[in-house]
Formats: structure tokens, C-alpha cells, sequence
């Protein structure tokens, strides 16, 4: 997890709130789409962001995690495991990545143009047997309802962990969400889901923290910066059947 410099904050998403922690099941929809994005560096080295299915062959993190910092390139997909509901040993469904794409022009770093392009979509060589969380449309993206946070954190790698009543606020330019919800190293990637009354939908995919005492506490890129691809690639993998 990265951290950000300070930046202004716009429109209002979500109603000021303490973001707290919530119990959640992973075994449970929405959150048994939410997994472990397991990455293989070497032989001996291994790391893991959090992502959500959002169609039964696409998944959704954050594109530095795909960054193999020590080496400066991007893994190869057949090194990236998707691992839904993941709690102690036991999981709902695993997938091996067949291609990825990031945001376009993307480049590891620490401006606000680059946390915007922060994101990335995985196509699975299988499909996965699970329900995906939809991406919110753009009416209920900007609807305020509760925000909910849903991710694994390498504090708390064998469980699942959440956190609710985040209050969000939208950045029009470079687009961003900055929200209070806790941001710790595994939790990039977690989608921010909106609690609606039609139901759970992914509102932004966390890519970012900020340093202590500087407002709203993380960064998040909103689904409006990724939605057209998302349903591209939904379309094209959908064919491919």
C-alpha cells in the first residue's frame, strides 16, 4: 500500500460517518466474490493484494499489484491466482489470470495522475462458479448510501476484513475517491462497495493511503474510469465461452 500526497476533495459521495469495522461472512455473497490476488514473483518470493469478481471471468485490483517493483516489469499472467472467500485454508473458488489490462498510460508512482490509472482487470482462463458484484451505473455511483470496504490485509492475511459507514467524497480531475475507510499493505485492490437498496455494487477500487492527519485517509479510482473497458472485456470474454 503506497502513500499519497495531499489532495483537494470535491463532491460528496457518502454521509460523514466513522468508518468501523464489520463482521462479514466470506462465504456469504457479496463477500464471497471478494478474494486474495495471489502473485508470484520468483521462486522464492510471493505477494498478495485483495480484488472482486465482477463477471464470472473478470476480476478487479489495483495495477500496482501487478508491478514487480525489484525487477521493474510487469508479472506475466500465469503467475497471478485469484482466490475467492479465502478464510484459513479453505476457499470458495481459484483461477489463474490469462491476460490483464491496466490503466491506460499507467506508471508506478505517487502523483494523483498515477493513482488514477491505478487499476486493473484480470481476465481468468476458467470461469469462476461464484456471483459477481456489479459495477454500480452511473446514476447509483454518485447515489450517497453507505460505503463498505471488504479486503485482506497482510496484518490479517487468513481472514477477511471490512470496514463500513466510510464516508466518501469524489475528486473530478485526476478522478479519485478519497475516504476514511483503512487502507493497510494486502488491502489494495479491495473494492469499495456501495450498500444500496438494489443491493451491493462496486462504486471505486482502492489503490492508495494517505499519511496520518491529513483528512481522508485513502485513495480509491472510481468505477467511471474503468466501466467501458470492464464491459468490453465482459463482452469479449462472454464469446469466448
Amino acid at each position: 500500500m503506497r502513500l499519497a500526497a495531499g489532495l483537494v476533495l470535491g463532491t460528496l459521495l457518502a454521509l460523514p460517518a466513522a468508518a468501523e469495522e464489520v463482521a462479514v461472512d466470506a462465504g456469504v455473497w457479496p463477500y464471497a466474490a471478494v478474494g486474495k490476488l495471489n502473485v508470484v514473483l520468483g521462486a522464492n518470493r510471493r505477494a498478495f493484494c485483495s480484488a472482486t469478481l465482477i463477471g464470472p471471468r473478470l476480476v478487479l485490483s489495483a495495477a500496482h499489484c501487478l508491478w514487480d517493483g525489484p525487477r521493474a516489469r510487469w508479472v506475466g499472467p500465469q503467475s497471478v491466482h485469484f482466490v475467492a472467500g479465502w478464510r484459513q485454508g479453505t476457499y470458495n473458488a481459484h483461477a489463474i489470470a490469462q491476460r490483464y489490462v491496466t490503466g491506460p498510460g499507467y506508471t508506478f508512482g505517487t502523483a494523483p495522475a498515477d493513482f488514477a490509472k491505478d487499476w486493473a482487470l484480470i481476465a481468468l482462463a476458467e470461469p469462476v462458479d461464484l456471483r459477481p458484484v456489479p459495477l454500480a451505473d452511473a446514476r447509483a455511483e454518485a447515489a450517497r448510501h453507505e460505503i463498505r470496504r471488504a479486503g485482506y490485509s497482510h496484518a490479517r492475511a487468513e481472514r477477511m476484513s471490512a470496514q463500513g459507514n466510510c464516508a466518501v467524497e469524489d475528486q473530478a480531475e485526476p478522478p479519485l475517491l478519497m475516504h476514511d475507510c483503512r487502507a493497510l499493505p494486502g488491502e489494495s485492490g479491495s473494492a469499495l462497495l456501495r450498500m444500496g437498496e438494489s443491493g451491493p455494487a462496486v462504486v471505486g477500487v482502492l489503490v492508495a493511503r494517505r499519511p496520518e492527519g491529513t483528512g481522508a485517509r485513502s485513495l480509491a479510482v472510481p468505477v467511471r474510469s474503468f466501466r467501458a473497458e470492464a464491459e468490453r472485456m465482459r463482452a469479449e470474454l462472454s464469446q469466448a465461452r
